[in-house]
């Protein structure tokens, strides 16, 4: 089944879609993060990221991000090193308003919601993790290294024919501000995630992105990555690869 409607984040009123797979007891559901820019309720399901959660049992609700579509607030387009992480506090705190509506509905299991997200919503979605202690997190193509650090890589190979090489040896060199820093929230956090990355990313730099996740991993934090050699910031999700990640967890 189909619902729409809103939820709200104190003044905020985010318009959202709720697909609940066909069920007899309360389901898992996950909540969508967004990537940058405009994007809708619709764009959870781009490569059928949406759609294959509720094929395999779980309820999803999508939302439009703030100021867009028919949500109310303030729409936050130019994320910058200055005020990246106030702007990812908000729209931190609209995904953890999500969280909650799900888990007043008797349709759905309030012990197994998870958080999944692309791209930019892997710095937003741990912050949303730290609010909620969610069941899961999935990013795909998230970064795990500072904005600062993901906009000189971008600058270097994205719009470019550089080789990403070239992007991954220059990083190692920045000196620039940093804005919004994933590391402190994922070094607090004790939320199962899985990182897909593409081994061929002009936005995000994976060998980075993976080398601050297998230190998390060392230190005892429950993560995992896999990366997918030759794909960009474009990655489809892999379901096998999820599927896995999910029995292995209890979920």
């Amino acid at each position: 089944t189909q619902t729409t409607g809103f939820f709200t984040n104190g003044p905020v009123r985010l318009s959202y879609r709720l697909d609940v797979p066909a069920h007899s007891a309360p389901v898992g559901a996950v909540v969508f993060g967004h990537g940058s820019g405009v994007q809708t309720k619709d764009s959870c399901r781009i490569f059928g990221v949406a759609d294959g959660f509720v094929s395999r049992g779980y309820a999803t609700l999508c939302f439009d991000k703030r100021g867009v579509g028919q949500s109310t607030g303030a729409q936050f387009m130019n994320v910058g090193v200055q005020n990246s992480a106030a702007v990812f506090e908000d729209l931190a705190s609209d995904i953890a308003a999500g969280v909650e509506f799900l888990r007043s509905r008797p349709e759905i299991d309030r012990n197994r919601i998870g958080l999944a997200g692309v791209s930019q919503a892997a710095w937003i979605v741990p912050l949303a993790a730290a609010k909620t202690q969610p069941a899961f997190m999935l990013l795909i193509v998230g970064p795990t290294v500072s904005l600062g650090a993901e906009l000189f890589y971008s600058s270097i190979v994205e719009v470019t024919n550089a080789p990403v090489e070239e992007g991954y040896r220059q990083l190692a060199s920045f000196t620039g501000p940093h804005g919004f820093d994933p590391k402190p929230v994922l070094a607090s956090l004790n939320v199962p995630g899985l990182w897909l990355f593409g081994g061929e990313d002009r936005s995000i730099p994976t060998p980075a992105s993976v080398a601050i996740l297998d230190q998390l991993i060392a230190a005892g934090k429950p993560y995992s990555h896999v990366v997918f050699p030759g794909v960009g910031h474009n990655l489809p999700p892999n379901w096998p690869a999820i599927e896995q990640w999910l029995a292995k967890i209890g979920q």
